[in-house]
C-alpha cells in the first residue's frame, strides 16, 4: 500500500513539475520537486528502497526531458542512497535538521548533475556554481521547507533506519 501512495504522489509531483512550475520560474530556474520527494523517501525508508525509488523516479523523469537519458536516474539514486545517512533514530525531524539535510543533498545532486550535463561545454566553474548550482539549490530548498511546513506529519519515520 505504501508503494501505491508513493507512486500517486510521484505522478502528481511530476505533473506539477512539468506543467506548472514554469509559471514560477526565476530566470529559467525551477525547483526539483522529484528530488525533494526522493530526499523525503530517503529519510523515511530503508537504504535499498530509497535507492530504488530514486532510480525509478529519476528514470521516469528522464523520459520527459531532452537531456542525457539516465542522468537523472543516476543522480537521484545516489541521493536516495546518501539521504539514508541523514536518518535519525528519533521519530521526528525538526526544521533545522531537515533544512540542513535537504540543502546538503540538493547541493550534492546539483554538483553531480550539472558537472556531467555540462561536460564539454565552455562554461566556467564560477558560472556553473553561481548561475546554475546555487540558484537551483536554494530554490529547491525553499520548496522543500514549504513542503515540510505544510506536511509536517509526513516526516515521521517509518520502520527501520538501514538495511
Amino acid at each position: 500500500m505504501q508503494w501505491i501512495k508513493y507512486i500517486l504522489i510521484y505522478i502528481l509531483l511530476l505533473f506539477i513539475e512539468k506543467n506548472l512550475l514554469q509559471l514560477i520560474s526565476i530566470k529559467d530556474v525551477t525547483p526539483d520537486l522529484i528530488l525533494i520527494f526522493v530526499i523525503i523517501i530517503s529519510l523515511k525508508e530503508k537504504r535499498s528502497s530509497a535507492t530504488l525509488i530514486g532510480f525509478g523516479a529519476g528514470l521516469f523523469q528522464d523520459l520527459f526531458t531532452a537531456g542525457f537519458f539516465g542522468l537523472s536516474a543516476m543522480t537521484k539514486s545516489i541521493i536516495g542512497f546518501w539521504g539514508t545517512f541523514f536518518q535519525q533514530s528519533r521519530k521526528k525531524y525538526n526544521l533545522t535538521y531537515f533544512t540542513v539535510a535537504v540543502f546538503v543533498l540538493v547541493f550534492i545532486h546539483e554538483i553531480i548533475y550539472r558537472s556531467i550535463y555540462n561536460l564539454g561545454s565552455h562554461i566556467s566553474l564560477f558560472r556553473l556554481i553561481f548561475h546554475y548550482i546555487i540558484p537551483r539549490t536554494l530554490y529547491t530548498l525553499s520548496f522543500g521547507i514549504i513542503i515540510y511546513l505544510i506536511y509536517k506529519p509526513m516526516f515521521w519515520k517509518s520502520e527501520s533506519i538501514t538495511d
